[in-house]
């Protein structure tokens, strides 16, 4: 994961690699050094390598790469990002190595066409491109050149026995953040960006006609690392403005982000940039929060609207004021009837161990030893 960013992304390969250690399979991941990454892969006992942040064409990242092949002889590497499929297909040709290299393709919407001959070339040694929804799956299948049975597609999962309702973690962060406890609570995590929709969020809820305007019992949080410094005053200045600067809060990035969900009474989402999924919300409804998404991309795969949580129109903010208003205004049973249908779907189709069942059986079938280092 050679960038220095945190987002979903990120925090899913951590997890991802630290399953497999709990496993007794070696893994370690590689990140450029004293960043982010770097920092929770000390804090959560992930063995980690240096490697700085890379583009497509670089030629120090073929090298470290070639590196790694030679001296640490992995069974297998995971990318995370298109761009480091090419340096390390470069390593590969260097080294004459044959390890497989695996996509995990968590970004964007396959809308970028690859069909050129050095994407043809590159698809074909490529042991796997793994999508998390249908709906990158057919893109990809659509615009790059790459043989199907290539492209698995397996949906992204949840520990189910952290993310889980909880009357007193619902309590203790309340208490903790200074947010009433018979407060109406909407929130959010993950990074505060603008291309999350952080300031539309506000404006939508508290703005004119909005379901917060002139209800001081109505609060909004955002949990997470804010896009630049100064962007968090930016966010309280403009709540202030509408009249709502007590009912914002903005807390600073958890590790254990499980325990802030069950304090929530709607998790919305006002993103405006293309995304395919929202890891997050999946957070959300396992631990029975009814999540308000965009209907966009991969993010239609994740629940049927109307009854785990709600779809509105993605870039309208009148559709996302409408929905809002749908959902704070619902009658408290009815709302507790689609939280417990949200936790309910996600022990049906997002469980963290049927997910990984699918990841180690693709690698099996890719013939990538599953020897535990224990054994």
């Amino acid at each position: 994961m050679p960038y220095d960013s945190l987002s979903g992304l990120e925090l899913f390969g951590i997890r991802f690699a630290r399953d497999f250690l709990d496993r007794g399979l070696p893994a370690v991941i590689a990140s450029p050094p004293d960043g982010p990454i770097a920092k929770q892969c000390r804090e959560r006992g992930v063995p980690w390598a240096s490697l700085s942040v890379l583009w497509r064409w670089d030629p120090r990242a073929v090298a470290r790469l070639s590196d790694f092949l030679q001296n640490l002889r992995p069974r297998a590497v995971v990318g995370f990002r298109t761009q480091t499929a090419y340096p390390f297909h470069f390593a590969k040709l260097l080294t004459r190595s044959h390890t497989p290299f695996l996509l995990f393709y968590r970004l964007g919407a396959g809308n970028q066409p690859r069909r050129v001959p050095v994407h043809r070339v590159l698809f074909r040694h490529l042991a796997a491109v793994v999508p998390n929804s249908d709906h990158v799956r057919n893109k990809i299948l659509l615009k790059w050149a790459i043989a199907p049975e290539k492209v698995v597609c397996i949906k992204s999962g949840i520990d189910l026995k952290k993310y889980r309702p909880d009357a007193a973690r619902r309590t203790e962060f309340r208490h903790t953040a200074g947010i009433p406890e018979d407060a109406f609570l909407v929130g959010n995590t993950g990074r505060i960006h603008p291309e999350k929709g952080s300031q539309i969020l506000i404006e939508t809820l508290f703005g004119a006609e909005g379901p917060g305007r002139g209800r001081p019992d109505l609060h909004l949080v955002y949990v997470g690392r804010e896009h630049f410094a100064g962007y968090a005053e930016k966010l309280h200045r403009k709540a202030e403005e509408l009249g709502a600067g007590k009912q914002l809060h903005i807390v600073p990035f958890r590790n254990d982000i499980e325990a802030v969900y069950p304090a929530f009474d709607l998790f919305a989402v006002a993103v405006t940039a293309v995304e395919t999924y929202a890891y997050v919300a999946l957070e959300a409804m396992a631990c029975g929060v009814v999540p308000i998404i965009p209907e966009t991309g991969g993010m239609k795969e994740m629940l049927v609207n109307g009854r785990e949580g709600f779809f509105y129109k993605h870039r309208n903010r009148g559709s996302l004021r409408q929905t809002l208003s749908r959902a704070i205004n619902l009658p408290a049973d009815i709302r507790q009837k689609m939280s417990e249908a949200a936790r309910d779907h996600m022990e049906k189709t997002a469980s963290w161990k049927t997910m990984m069942t699918s990841y180690l059986d693709l690698f099996g079938r890719l013939g990538i030893s599953l020897e535990s280092v224990q054994s």
